[in-house]
């Protein structure tokens, strides 16, 4: 990577993988970059996140050889804690020429080795690397790991400004530790807080209506991963739309050019 913007949005998205899991996956194809974090390790476990990103855009140089012709990809995971020393480095490399991952081999452990080339006081650079211990997942497991299928909401809707609604999560996160999110085919969104003393309720109106199959909708989430999830609006994604199924899921995606972000919340109920 060589854009600063490219660096920087990069940088955003590992943060995000990081404070949302405690282990990730990382697939590589000829193609496309993908985040996968899933809620337990189990095998029946479904991915609470799925980041897919388009190489042409972040890489300026790009090549893998994956595990065959028939599967050229490449199956890695990562544990979150480790990947804090370098996500500290790259963000005060603000200024970084480049950033080169590689996969590498060091003292018999595979790794994700960052180069950070950073510029010096004169005409040289300086080379920051960081090794980052990694498990090459086997072919017999890739399925665990496949794009979660599109899903059929009872409505969907664009979410207001992440700010806005981060800072009244926050609030109500005070109050209680769970929230019923209701949607409607008008475009309102209410956040509703209910304990023994108090009921709570924010509204957002003449929101975008992405689609409707019912007139209304809602689900009761958890306000901690809701307000760990709203806290990323620095990835600045051009809308983020908010799919919700009747009493069992609290879908929410980032879109842009260059990357999809998807977040699954279950519902309370569900569990």
């Amino acid at each position: 990577m060589i854009d600063p913007n490219c660096i920087k949005q990069f940088i955003g998205i590992l943060g995000c993988m990081t404070k949302l899991g405690k282990s990730c996956i990382l697939r590589i194809t000829t193609t496309d970059l993908y985040f996968i974090v899933r809620e337990s390790q189990t095998i029946s476990a479904s991915p609470l996140i799925w980041c897919a990103l388009d190489e042409g855009h972040f890489f300026s140089e790009f090549g893998m050889e994956g595990l065959s012709t028939v599967d050229n990809e490449i199956y890695l995971e990562f544990v979150a804690e480790n990947v804090a020393r370098t996500l500290s480095a790259l963000k005060v490399s603000g200024t970084a020429k480049s950033v080169k991952i590689k996969l590498t081999k060091k003292l018999s452990s595979p790794c994700l080795t960052f180069e950070i080339d950073l510029p010096s006081g004169t005409n040289h650079s300086r080379l920051v690397v960081h090794d980052i211990p990694v498990n090459l997942v086997p072919r017999r497991l890739w399925n665990d790991y496949l794009e979660p299928e599109a899903m059929d909401p009872d409505i969907s809707v664009h979410l207001p400004q992440l700010r806005l609604m981060k800072s009244i999560v926050e609030r109500m996160k005070n109050l209680a530790n769970m929230a019923t999110v209701h949607v409607t085919s008008e475009g309102l969104l209410t956040l509703t807080v209910e304990t023994e003393a108090v009921s709570v309720t924010s509204h957002f109106d003449n929101l975008h209506v992405e689609k409707k199959k019912e007139e209304e909708a809602s689900v009761t989430i958890e306000l901690k991963r809701l307000s760990n999830f709203l806290g990323h609006e620095q990835l600045n994604p051009q809308k983020v739309v908010c799919d919700v199924l009747q009493s069992k899921l609290m879908h929410l995606n980032f879109l842009s050019d260059s990357y999809t972000l998807q977040y699954f919340l279950p519902g309370i109920n569900d569990q």
